[in-house]
Parts: C-alpha cells; structure tokens; sequence
C-alpha cells in the first residue's frame, strides 16, 4: 500500500535492497579487467579489500543516519538536516555529478560490448541511436511501479552473480591456469597499489543508493544497515574472486595488452559459450547500474525538490507512486551526455565520479558526527557500534577517498571540476532570485526533531 505521509509505495523488502545495491556496485568489469590488472597486478585485489574496510564504517553511519530519518534522498537529507541547505546543496550536486556521469559510463561500455561480439565498425551515429533508445527504456521502467524495478534488479544480480563467480571457478580450475602468474603480486609496488586503491573507488560507490530508497523499503529501518554491508562485502568477494582468476590465466603482459579480457581468456580456455555468457553477464550488469543510479538520482532530486534546493515540482510522484518531474530530468541530463559522447572531455569527466562521491560521504560522516555531539537525545532506532569513533572513522576513509581521487586530477579534469560546479552556482543564484520572489514554488525541510517524512505536493 502507498505511505500517505510520503506519497511514496512501501514494496521493497530486504533482500532486493541488498541486490539493488549490490547491482548498482557491480560494474562493467569485462571492459576495464586488464587495465586495473595493469595498475599493479594480482594485488589488484587487495586494493578492493582495501577499499572495502574503508566503506564498511561508511556503511554503517548511513545506517544509523537512515534509521533516524528514514526519507527518500539519503544523504541530502542526513547533511540539510546537520548543516542546512547551502553545504548539502553543494553536497547534492557533487554526488549528482557522479551518479549522472556513471549513467552515461556505462551506456559508453555497453557499446563496447556490442562493438566486441557483433558490430566491430559501429559508426558514433549508431552508438547515439542504440543508447537513446536504452535511455528511453529505463526512463519508462522508471515511471512503473519501483517494485518492477527492483524486479529487474534481481534478475540481473543472479546473473551477474552465477556467470562471474562461476567463470572464475572454472578459470582456477583450468589447465591454464598457474600460480606462477599471480608473481611478483606487487606489480608495480607499493606505489601501485596505492594508485589501484585510489582509482578503483569508481568502481565502489553504490550501497549509498539504498537510504534513497528508506519511504519505499518493507523491510525494518533499524536493519538497513545489512543490505549496505552485505553489500559491500558480497562485492568485495566478488572483484577479488575475478581478478586473481583472470591474472593466473595468463603472463602479466599477455593479461594487459589483452581487451575484454574475461571473455577473451574463456574463448581460448573453454569456447565461445563462455565468452558470450561473460559479455551477456557484464551487458546485466551493466543494466543494473543504470536502473539502480536512475532510481537513486530521482530520489535525491525528489528530496531536493521536498526541501527547497529545487521547486517543489521536483517533489511530484505520479499514479505509480515513484518520481515524475525527476525522472524526467535524470533522462535529459543522461540524453545530453549521449550526445556528447564523441566529445574528448567526456573521458576526463568520468574520473570525477570518485570525487562527487568522496565529498558526499565526507559530508555525511561529518553530520553523523555532529548529530553525536551536539544531539544526543534524538531518536536512534539503531545505533554504529563503536558510536562516535566509527563517525571518525568512516570520516577517515571518506577524506582519504576524495583525496586520492583529487591529486590525480589534471588540468582538464581541474577545469570540469570548476565549469560544472560554476554552473551549479549559477542555478544557485537564480533559484535564490527566483525563491524570493516566487517562495510559494519552494517547499521547506522539517525540524531536525521531527524524523517522519513530508507531504510530498503533486500526488
């Protein structure tokens, strides 16, 4: 049944929080195996298990947050609530540059898969076309009910889950297969793994999709924080078991120099069943992150529209309970980067995937630790273990996110960092003008005292 104080479908249960997670996570590893192979060999694994305990503290933060404010928006609302609406408006856009940019990621690798199995001279027309179309797609699953979303979610996490975990069992059982390949296990040193650890949060970002989702979730807010650790672990495991089964299949320099790498070591080991299976798996997963950070951007601008940081027109559900103006608006951002695809400086923007995301969590660790300090006597339907020294620690692994993401920032990526938030400031601006004149179009965030969820206008 619908959640009346929210205007939103309560239909998620537990287990599909975990896989919408898990599949936002679960990214395009078919296209990019040999280049994190090539940062620094084997380790590359220990980088995500690295990367892993930094996430966890995050993890679990978000689930006391979303246990105390259990609203669609997630950590827009965690930082308007700790620190008002300047620093999360700030915040929110940031985290919008990563999960925006991300859609457009991954309909670029989808070509690359279809360029690999069946359309080697793909004009850059035809990419526009075939991704529009996609787009179009996951624009209208997301105008239907989200338990039809999250129905798909499922279906592609099986997939992902048995192919990729599957493969790697046969590669490690293979012929080919030797241990002697998994040496010197520090490639390029302890340099390279640091360098691996801090490029690889790309790939890492997306259990903080399933706050966004806490009107719509069925499922015990004070146990939120399981999907997102479960999450987290299930993905380590994941992109450890791949990558140690891919580098012994092969020399160092044979795995590098070698695209599509998964599928090309299963056509030379098993046939070409198995390669189409991968790329089939990866063409999944690729899917799930385009439902899942479609869904979880809707959210946040739903949340923005809630609270004043955009008009209340954001704020509108349809017939189907789930976000209209905002998806809407995720379609035309995600349509304008397909047609910049040909553009160079659509490369570069993909690396500031990492930062948005840093600066997000950055802001929400520092709301939990505010909200530790200065209000102990709120509601707290489940409490982080350790309590404010795991607040210092998801701050750590946050801080440390954006940094190393920041100082491998070139020039091109410093003037896109500037551009996009230059632009962001103007809307700003204009919204301050606009709201001042036409306050009755801006809706107001609740007091920090009350955790129940707004009216949502537009029903």
């Amino acid at each position: 049944m619908a959640d009346e104080t929210s205007g939103l479908k309560r239909s998620i249960g537990g287990t599909r929080l975990f896989v919408l997670a898990v599949s936002s996570i679960v990214g395009p590893w078919l296209v990019m195996t040999n280049w994190w192979i090539s940062l620094t060999g084997p380790s590359i694994a220990l980088a995500f298990v690295l990367l892993g305990i930094l996430c966890i503290p995050i993890g679990l933060v978000y689930g006391e947050l979303t246990a105390m404010f259990p609203q669609a928006g997630g950590s827009y609302v965690y930082i308007h609530r700790a620190f008002g609406k300047e620093a999360t408006y700030w915040a929110n856009w940031a985290l919008m540059l990563s999960y925006t940019t991300v859609l457009a990621f991954q309909l670029k690798s989808l070509m690359s898969i279809v360029q690999y199995l069946w359309w080697p001279d793909m004009t850059n027309m035809a990419f526009i076309g075939i991704a529009l179309a996609i787009a179009v797609c996951v624009y209208l699953l997301n105008t239907r009910e989200v338990t039809l979303g999250t129905a798909v979610q499922y279906g592609i996490f099986i997939i992902l889950a048995v192919v990729g975990l599957g493969y790697s069992l046969l590669f490690f059982i293979s012929p080919q297969y030797s241990t002697a390949n998994l040496t010197p296990f520090l490639q390029n040193g302890t340099d390279g793994l640091f360098t691996a650890t801090a490029l690889m949060v790309t790939m890492f970002f997306g259990f903080e999709v399933i706050p966004q989702f806490a009107e719509e979730a069925n499922y015990p807010i004070q146990k939120t924080w399981k999907p997102m650790i479960g999450a987290i672990l299930f993905v380590v495991f994941f992109d450890c078991a791949i990558t140690l089964a891919e580098s012994g299949m092969g020399s160092f320099a044979t795995i590098t120099a070698t695209p599509m790498l998964g599928a090309s070591l299963a056509l030379n080991a098993y046939g070409s069943w198995l390669q189409y299976a991968i790329a089939l798996a990866n063409v999944a997963a690729l899917s799930g992150c385009l439902v899942g950070f479609w869904m979880g951007g809707s959210r946040i601008l739903l949340a923005m529209g809630r609270a004043g940081g955009l008009p209340k027109i954001f704020a509108k559900v349809n017939k189907n309970k789930v976000p209209s103006t905002a998806n809407f608006v995720i379609l035309a951002i995600v349509v304008m980067f397909i047609l910049l695809t040909g553009s160079a400086w659509l490369a570069s923007l993909f690396t500031l995937m990492a930062v948005g995301v840093g600066i997000t969590y950055t802001g929400v660790s520092l709301s939990f630790i505010k909200f530790r300090l200065k209000n102990k006597d709120i509601n707290r339907p489940w409490k982080a273990p350790g309590g404010i020294l795991m607040g210092i620690a998801a701050l750590f692994g946050s801080v440390l996110i954006a940094y190393f993401t920041i100082i491998y920032f070139t020039t091109d990526v410093w003037i896109l960092f500037i551009i996009y938030f230059g632009i962001v400031g103007g809307i700003r601006a204009l919204m301050i003008y606009d709201k001042n004149k036409h306050p009755d179009k801006y809706g107001t965030m609740a007091p920090i005292g009350d955790q129940t969820p707004q009216t949502v206008v537009g029903k």
